[in-house]
This record gives structure tokens, sequence and C-alpha cells, in this order.
């Protein structure tokens, strides 16, 4: 299906705020009247201003995921349970559904985004490659002084 400018544009901006709303971009093209994918990276491919709002759009996304995993950790609700006997219990099932929630969108986010959620951190090269140079030490032996 051919698009005017005008449609791209405007099916361009609905993507990129699904996007900044959380939603992946997989799911958004499954929605009525979407473009295919391979259309869609075409007129990221073929439009600089696109793919960097598009970039941008991920970026914010990313943010907003990570709204998530706070709210997600600081939500207790229904974490403790009464029985029958009146007895407050933990309720594990919850919990370990949050820490699944938790460590999803974590590994999400290190795929991302690694250089900003990323688990491992380079301090001390700025990104740089780390040259192997052999180290020299040189020692020199003197006689004591007989003195």
């Amino acid at each position: 299906m051919a698009y005017s400018q005008k449609e791209i544009d405007d099916i361009f901006n609905y993507v990129c705020g699904e996007i900044e709303k959380g939603r992946a971009l997989r799911n958004i093209l499954k929605d009525d009247n979407m473009p295919s994918t391979s259309t869609f990276y075409q007129w990221l491919d073929n439009n600089e201003d696109k793919a960097k709002q598009y970039a941008r759009a991920t970026e914010i996304r990313a943010d907003i995921i990570f709204d998530d995993i706070l709210n997600i950790a600081d939500d207790n609700v229904n974490d403790t349970y009464t029985n029958d006997d009146g007895v407050e219990l933990t309720n594990h099932d919850v919990i370990q559904r949050a820490r699944l929630k938790i460590d999803a969108r974590k590994w999400v986010l290190s795929k991302l985004n690694p250089k900003k959620f990323g688990d491992k951190t380079d301090i001390t090269s700025g990104g740089e490659k780390i040259q192997n140079t052999p180290t020299t030490i040189q020692v020199e032996i003197t006689k004591p002084n007989e003195d």
C-alpha cells in the first residue's frame, strides 16, 4: 500500500507516541491500518529525522520501564493475607511474581540501553580499548657498603 507523506507522518507520530507509553513496536504494528514492519523500517532508513524521533521514543520507553520497576518494587498490596484463623501470612506467590516482573524488565532495559542500564560499567577507559602493554620493572642490585 502506498502512503501519502501526511499518512506516513501521522502513522509515525502515532507509533512513536505509543512507544513512549511503553508499547513494543511489534505490537503497535499489529493494530489496524498499520504498515508492515519492513515498511516502517524503510521509513526509518529513508528519513534521518524520523530515525532520531524513533530513537528518542525508545529512550523514553526505557525510562518508563525503569519507572515501572520502581512501582512494582514499591507495591506491597497483597504481599500478606490473613488466613481463616486470623493469622497474617506472607503471600510468597505475589512476591515471586513481582520479582519475575522486575527481573524481566531489568533484562529488557539492559538490552535496550546497555550503556545506561547494563550490568557492566567501564569506569577506567571511557569505552576505549585498554592496551595490553607489558610492564617493565628494572631492579638494580648493589653491594652493601662495608664501612
